[in-house]
């Protein structure tokens, strides 16, 4: 049993380690493609979810492709167990990199940026034809637990988004604000929908290490 706990803790660090390494690795890779171009707070706050993002589509896709490898970074217990949710796991991966792509796309684009507009708003298209797709397949490979969870997501996501937006917005119109970072609202409407999938999942017990 502790040989297994210590296993649990090597595989919840490995992955953890990696993941944060190549996430701060992009963000300043990603801010030094911008040369002199000013990150403000939405802009940077586009960016580092978009690495988040695509950091998480980048590592699930990987493991799904090398399932020896992705039972070694992924929480599951074994190789099997990963290739049996194979399909999902690509969907989720192929959906992520897509969003990833196209908030890096938005937060390098605009006034001085160094990503075409016409280039952002394909990735913008590309980004929800793709959840779109992918949401339809999904929802058929789901059963009845994973089909609740979507929705729970769902719902915890709104529950984050909704009193900050409602929030935020008051506070423009009562003139305390100047105005709305449309980046910032953005990245939070994105970040928002992680940390909604990351309750539910937890709530359920899902994220136990195994």
């Amino acid at each position: 049993m502790r040989v297994t706990k210590q296993n649990k803790t090597m595989k919840a660090l490995l992955g953890g380690g990696l993941g944060f390494i190549s996430g701060i690795a992009g963000v300043l890779g990603f801010y030094a493609l911008g040369g002199d171009l000013e990150w403000d707070g939405g802009r940077a706050a586009a960016a580092v979810v978009g690495i988040v993002y695509l950091a998480t589509g980048l590592f699930t896709l990987l493991g799904a492709a090398l399932p020896r490898l992705g039972a070694r970074l992924l929480n599951v217990s074994d190789v099997e167990e990963l290739v049996d949710q194979r399909a999902m796991l690509v969907g989720s991966a192929v959906t992520a990199i897509a969003f990833g792509i196209m908030l890096l796309c938005l937060a390098g684009a605009g006034d001085d940026g160094f990503v075409r507009n016409d280039v952002a708003v394909g990735a913008i298209v590309l980004a929800f034809v793709v959840t779109a797709a992918v949401s339809l397949r999904q929802w058929r490979l789901y059963d009845e637990l994973w089909r609740q969870l979507s929705w729970e997501s769902s719902a915890f996501g709104m529950a984050l988004i909704l009193p900050v937006l409602v929030l935020w917005a008051a506070a423009v119109h009562l003139g305390y604000l100047a105005s709305m970072d449309p980046l910032g609202v953005i990245a939070w409407l994105s970040a928002a929908i992680l940390v909604g999938a990351v309750i539910a999942t937890g709530r359920r017990g899902l994220l136990a290490l195994k």
